[in-house]
């Protein structure tokens, strides 16, 4: 006998408050998306360096290489569809979990309320 594939109730995954219990702040989205995107070892994406170093006091663009060719200031965002926006990490970790988990897509208007 076969058994047939969880239906769409019995899925796993996380509900909208166990999302906002792992991203509390904007800076733990932020330690999230760099670990998704870095692995722990940040590098530069203009040059591709892995010799970077951090400043934190400058938060827009915390990390900078330090290449002497380059020395550019970069943050995670750099090279991602999330570089031009003014939105926090923790918004845009909503909108992907939005669109991620939705059976039939999102709309625009309903990411945008």
């Amino acid at each position: 006998m076969t058994q047939k594939a969880p239906g769409k109730a019995h899925r796993e995954g996380m509900t909208l408050a166990q999302l906002f219990k792992r991203f509390p702040t904007d800076d733990a989205a932020q330690a999230w998306f760099e670990e998704q995107r870095w692995g722990g070892e940040p590098w530069c994406p203009h040059c591709g360096s892995f010799k970077v170093k951090h400043n934190p006091n400058h938060q827009s663009m915390p990390w900078r290489c330090a290449e002497r060719e380059c020395r550019k200031k970069f943050s995670v965002r750099v090279g991602t569809p999330l570089q031009g926006s003014h939105l926090g990490y923790q918004i845009w970790a909503l909108a992907i979990y939005l669109l991620t988990t939705s059976l039939k897509g999102q709309s625009s208007m309903k990411l945008h309320r």
